[in-house]
């Protein structure tokens, strides 16, 4: 049988265990008729004699523990040594926060082909099908930056007309190299996330996009032009049989709304004001 020390597999160490178990309580048993025989032949007391073996046996393993772990404090205690209270200690911590709204990814863990071996027998491990041990860990999946190239695919006529070419993506910019997604990137972390242009050129350089502040600006100025009708046909928007109304609130901190310097959208002193959707 292969030491226990040596094997590295959870499940054969528990098998293994398992039998060492089995074999330990068989060795007791046999070592009760012993002693019970033992002491019949020499005419004392059964139970007597198998106490002192117990406690004899005790007293080796402590003295073994004491070799093993010595003055170190992750000695084990004993039986005698655990207060009451330390075992009905409460789990502190909140333990595994649920996260329901991660998307779960399955990932199975197989064995290697040199380790379907069983390590009692020898014989080769057979997959158990619909078994697993399961746990889990929250990861992180990289952010990292495309080079899309778009293939216009060219169509000709048999007849020798002029050649027809599939229309191209949509571009924030005409002729620009950067998609609306970068752009919306781009202003989602500056001004939901509060990172500075700056910063980002750092990051996205250390992610391989070789980019500078001036860059992003235009995304985001051409991102900001873009959405300018949308702004405007909110800001025209009246009342509706909803119900529903929209104001505008000042930028300024201090201001109440009576600071004398609004326009009739709710501009302050050029300013967009901020919108609110009530009903």
């Amino acid at each position: 049988m292969v030491p226990l020390g040596q094997v590295k597999d959870l499940e054969t160490a528990k098998q293994m265990a398992a039998l060492l178990e089995a074999e330990n309580a068989r060795l007791h048993q046999r070592l009760e008729a012993l002693v019970q025989e033992n002491a019949r032949l020499k005419g004392e007391d059964a139970q007597a004699r198998l106490q002192l073996e117990l406690t004899q046996l005790q007293e080796q393993l402590a003295r073994m523990q004491q070799r093993l772990f010595g003055a170190s404090s992750e000695k084990r205690p004993s039986a005698q040594q655990v207060e009451p209270a330390a075992r009905e200690r409460p789990q502190r911590g909140h333990g595994p926060r649920a996260q329901p709204e991660l998307p779960v990814q399955e990932v199975l863990l197989p064995l290697d082909k040199a380790d379907k071996v069983c390590g009692l027998c020898g014989g080769a491990l057979a997959e158990w099908r619909g078994q697993t041990e399961d746990s889990e860990e929250v990861s992180v999946v990289e952010r990292h930056f495309v080079l899309k190239r778009y293939r216009r695919q060219k169509y000709r006529c048999p007849e020798g007309c002029a050649p027809v070419t599939a229309p191209a993506a949509p571009r924030l910019i005409p002729g620009g190299r950067y998609s609306v997604d970068f752009a919306v990137h781009v202003a989602l972390q500056k001004y939901a996330f509060h990172l500075p242009l700056a910063r980002q050129e750092r990051m996205y350089r250390r992610e391989g996009l070789v980019v500078d502040t001036q860059t992003l600006w235009d995304q985001l100025n051409a991102l900001a032009r873009h959405l300018q009708p949308s702004y405007e046909a909110l800001l025209a928007w009246r009342p509706s049989a909803s119900g529903h109304w929209l104001s505008a609130r000042c930028r300024a901190a201090a201001c109440a709304g009576e600071c004398g310097r609004h326009a009739p959208d709710g501009r302050h002193d050029g300013e967009p004001a901020v919108l609110h959707l009530q009903g």
